[in-house]
């Protein structure tokens, strides 16, 4: 039987992602499915500085005459559609991404309570993830020293944890987020029942004579 290491599934994501969104849940539904995975999430950050200035986007309401964008199929099939009403436009998830490495590192019991506040944040609440002070409330309420937390992100302290779009996403073979990677095989932008799917051959090799 294979140990808890072997087991461990690496998801390449960004915050900003709606894809990433989608795949939040798909990560919870497959923990609860599989509780002996463990979940490695590692920042693949989409707009880096070094790609200039980010784009001139504001959520805007759907427009109900023209057809679901792919996106919006997905995520409608999926049971994870955007929620509506948000006001908050691109911004960078730099820190918010050194914060979860931060949160790896220093209070690895504490990561899920804090991705999962990330996203919620962002995607729900149209929080600005960017600014520092709303990720140390994120941090504390996730049950982190607020200060020290702060004092990592604000210095840059894992900066080398995070893959930059486009050049080194693409020499670590990542071309789209969110990616499951199961050992030998990976899946990007996919339904659960691939995930899944995926998670069962995975398992099923580990378990071999």
């Amino acid at each position: 039987m294979a140990s808890s290491k072997d087991l461990t599934v690496t998801i390449a994501h960004d915050y900003l992602c709606p894809w990433c969104w989608v795949g939040f849940f798909h990560a919870k539904k497959l923990r609860e499915e599989f509780p002996q995975i463990t979940l490695d999430w590692r920042g693949y950050e989409l707009l880096p500085e070094e790609l200039g200035p980010l784009p001139d986007y504001k959520p805007k309401p759907r427009d109900s005459s023209r057809p679901p964008s792919r996106f919006e199929a997905f995520a409608e099939a999926e049971g994870h559609p955007v929620p509506e009403g948000r006001t908050l436009g691109v911004i960078r998830s730099h820190l918010a991404l050194e914060g979860a490495e931060y949160v790896k590192d220093k209070a690895p019991d504490c990561f899920d309570r804090y991705n999962e506040a990330i996203y919620r944040a962002f995607w729900e609440r149209s929080e600005d993830i960017s600014d520092p002070d709303v990720l140390g409330a994120i941090a504390h309420n996730a049950g982190l020293d607020k200060a020290g937390f702060l004092n990592a992100v604000r210095a840059r302290k894992y900066d080398a944890k995070i893959v930059r779009f486009d050049q080194d996403a693409y020499a670590d073979d990542i071309t789209h987020v969110p990616t499951f990677r199961f050992r030998g095989e990976r899946c990007a932008e996919a339904p659960y029942a691939t995930i899944r799917e995926m998670a069962e051959r995975f398992l099923i090799w580990y378990d071999k004579p």
